[in-house]
């Protein structure tokens, strides 16, 4: 069986969820170098700050404490994992030809013509093949999507079992680019937690040195 078809929009390569995570610890890097080059300008200039003032600016700073290590990949995650190790390797393809619905291993499939993204636009499904080669088939009763809502929904289970290597795979990678993330981050927090306590320590010593109560605002 032989068929072409227009080829396909190319899916999204980069996580929005991401892009924004990684725009906004940018502008946090950038927030915090200018606040600490004003703490730096106040103390060299003997700035006369109110306490209010200083609370409000000293709350997200003295309002740290460590945090937990980010977790490690589920049983879910492996399970997933290990399902698709045991599969017949992707990428898959759905072939929707004369009623003829089939979803096949792309390693199975003969005289191949692809665009220049890579996109199959013709192919042949082979006369004999080897198990695990056909993943899936359905005589459908249309030839065409939109005319039977039965067949159109059967087209739509067999593109969802097709993508399933592919899209399973860049889940997982989005996870483990997440779950790097999110150590990164966390470091960065528990080193400025660390941070606070010593100020906090430092701060105390300076109170006991310069005989000033533990409430006192010192100016």
């Amino acid at each position: 069986m032989t068929n072409t078809q227009p080829p396909a929009q190319p899916a999204a390569t980069t996580s929005d969820l991401l892009m924004d995570t990684a725009q906004r610890y940018a502008v946090a890097q950038r927030v915090l170098a200018a606040v600490a080059t004003l703490a730096q300008n106040a103390a060299d200039e003997d700035f006369m700050l109110a306490p209010e003032e200083v609370s409000a600016a000293l709350t997200p700073f003295t309002s740290l404490e460590p945090a937990a290590p980010a977790g490690a990949p589920g049983q879910r995650e492996q399970g997933i994992r290990e399902r698709i190790e045991a599969a017949t390797e992707g990428p898959w393809f759905v072939s929707d030809c004369e009623g003829r619905l089939q979803v096949w291993s792309e390693g199975a499939l003969e005289h191949v013509v692809r665009d220049e993204k890579g996109t199959i636009t013709g192919w042949s499904t082979p006369f004999s093949w080897k198990p695990g080669d056909l993943l899936h088939e359905v005589d459908l009763d249309t030839w065409d999507e939109g005319v039977d809502p039965e067949d159109d929904l059967e087209r739509a289970n067999a593109r969802l079992i097709g993508h399933a290597p592919q899209d399973l795979e860049y889940l997982l990678n989005e996870a483990d680019l997440l779950r790097r993330l999110l150590a990164e981050t966390l470091e960065a927090y528990n080193a400025l937690a660390a941070r606070k306590r010593r100020a906090e320590r430092e701060l105390q010593r300076l109170r006991t040195t310069e005989d000033h109560a533990p409430d006192e605002v010192i100016r």
